[in-house]
């Protein structure tokens, strides 16, 4: 792999970049699968990204969204990251795949249903486990956990016909010092992918540019950080730059229609959802202990795995609910001694306060060690709270859309302008799922929690449950051109060797964090353009062309 970097080189005129066959916009997790996937092929690729090897306060700014709907995250650090690996410099490194309920045209939940279902992401998924350090990538998140994990389910246990048990597995990153980083996409991109893969940092990438009929791509107008622009010529572009910048630069390419490319029907940027996330119900400590090892993180294969639950889909169809999920939250306490330990190994220790908790707090660290290599669960750890967190899907709504603001960036490019909106259907889901787990944790011989005052009292989400880094759905999948933005394939609509990759594709949420989903659907499309799109010359551009 060639890396070209232009925030490296001074003057006003950008380095014309040698033409390609492929663009990849976005070096996140979708973006460096699919140029893994594409390495040692006779296609000449382009891997374009905003952002360099390390964090600038100038890229971090064109984060900026301008915000007039329900309160999103302040820190946009924390939910984008222009930089080589992207989103995954602040993900959490959980993953899952979709449960077959989430592919369906469910009458109770408008604008829902793929055009793919899960059998047809099964093969993509196995292959997700090299992409980011998994130990399975399929079969894990269910009954079948036991038998992977040789161990005996536990008895009793919850019913099925309500909450059914799920099984989030964590990445791993095994190159790296610390043995349960999560995978960290820019830290290896060199050594993998292939010579026939350019990386380009300080480009961004602000409009695609079509032909004069607009029924077929021609390349990318990216600017380099001092202000000078370029056309990459290349005859397939594929943005995956996630929920909100993809939906921008659709309709900023506004050079030949007017309300930007692929949104001839006002689909762009709209059904914009996230996860709303937040504690629905807490736990007493004292006595808690069966219930942090059953619903407590695993070490299978030096592997973590965390349990939890979601709603069946029995009593989803019978009470009309969305998909939701529920797991432990924890609050650590500030002396847990676990957290001292990693520092001190990590020769980053808080001295003399990390030896001194260490000390006190040993008695914790040897049953930690005996859960942990004879039991091969988790770590116990000091705690101050511990309560039931949920995570719901949201209802598709197309008044909830990212679309242009009036102010610009600092490289003239609008805003995003984001109105994200929620429904009563998903407090009312996660009301319930509070309810089920009084009813049903007792059942099964563990403490039931106490409402948080807003489940108990039937009101709406808080507005503290803000978004968690998942914007989904502003180019969805669909069938047809006035349903959505791309095809089955992830082809634009009308416009040829356009593709869009990412959660913003998705066009329902589910209940689980979508990198996986994300990275299964970009091997998928790579092996959709090896096999559709052959070496092709591409169509070439006058290198310093402006558009309008």
């Amino acid at each position: 792999m060639s890396v070209i970097e232009l925030n490296a080189i001074s003057g006003k005129t950008v380095l014309p970049l040698p033409a390609c066959d492929i663009c990849i916009v976005g070096s996140g997790p979708a973006g460096t699968t699919l140029a893994q996937e594409l390495s040692n092929t006779n296609l000449r690729v382009t891997l374009l990204e905003s952002g360099g090897m390390a964090r600038d306060p100038l890229m971090d700014a064109l984060d900026e969204i301008d915000n007039v709907g329900r309160p999103r995250a302040g820190d946009q650090w924390s939910v984008r990251n222009r930089i080589v690996g992207g989103s995954s410099h602040t993900w959490g490194g959980r993953c899952g795949p979709f449960d077959a309920i989430d592919y369906e045209e469910r009458p109770w939940v408008p604008y829902s249903g793929w055009p793919i279902d899960g059998a047809d992401l099964e093969p993509y998924l196995a292959r997700t486990a090299s992409h980011l350090g998994l130990a399975f990538g399929n079969g894990y998140n269910d009954e079948r956990f036991w038998a992977i994990a040789n161990r005996q389910r536990p008895t009793p246990d919850l019913d099925p016909a309500i909450l059914i048990p799920f099984f989030w597995q964590f990445s791993r990153d095994t190159e790296e010092a610390y043995p349960y980083e999560y995978m960290r996409f820019g830290r290896h991109v060199a050594k993998r992918i292939g010579p026939n893969v350019t990386l380009v940092t300080g480009a961004t990438a602000q409009s695609v540019h079509v032909s004069a009929s607009g029924d077929a791509i021609r390349g990318v107008r990216f600017t380099a950080a001092d202000g000078s622009q370029q056309v990459l010529a290349a005859s397939i572009v594929i943005l995956c730059c996630g929920g909100v910048e993809n939906a921008r630069i659709l309709m900023n390419s506004d050079e030949t229609k007017p309300h930007g490319v692929g949104n001839d029907h006002d689909q762009v940027g709209r059904y914009l959802m996230d996860h709303l996330r937040g504690s629905v119900a807490t736990f007493s400590l004292p006595g808690s202990d069966a219930l942090q090892k059953r619903f407590g993180r695993y070490n299978v294969s030096r592997h973590f795995f965390r349990a939890g639950f979601r709603l069946s889909p029995d009593i989803q169809r019978r009470e009309q609910l969305l998909n939701c999920a529920g797991w432990l939250g924890e609050v650590l306490a500030k002396d847990d001694p676990w957290d001292a330990l990693r520092r001190v190994a990590g020769r980053t220790p808080k001295l003399p306060q990390d030896l001194f908790n260490i000390i006190a707090n040993s008695n914790l660290l040897v049953r930690g060690l005996k859960d942990f290599l004879g039991a091969k669960n988790g770590v116990p750890r000091k705690l101050t709270e511990l309560d039931l967190q949920c995570m719901c899907e949201q209802v598709p709504n197309p008044d909830s859309r990212v679309t242009l603001s009036e102010r610009r960036d600092r490289l003239g490019m609008r805003l995003p302008r984001v109105d994200w909106r929620s429904h009563s259907d998903e407090s009312r889901t996660m009301r319930r799922m509070a309810e089920l787990a009084v009813q049903e944790l007792p059942k099964a011989g563990l403490p039931a929690p106490k409402l948080e005052e807003w489940a108990r009292d039937g009101a709406e989400i808080p507005s503290t449950f803000v978004d968690v880094a998942h914007p989904t759905g502003t180019t969805r999948m669909s069938t047809q051109p006035s349903h959505g933005v791309v095809d089955a394939n992830c082809e634009v609509h009308g416009v040829s060797g356009l593709f869009v990759q990412g959660s913003s594709v998705f066009p329902t949420a589910g209940h689980c964090n979508p990198t996986q989903m994300i990275v299964a659907l970009a091997v998928r499309l790579a092996d959709h353009v090896k096999a559709k799109h052959p070496y092709r010359e591409p169509v070439l551009v006058t290198a310093h062309a402006r558009f309008a």
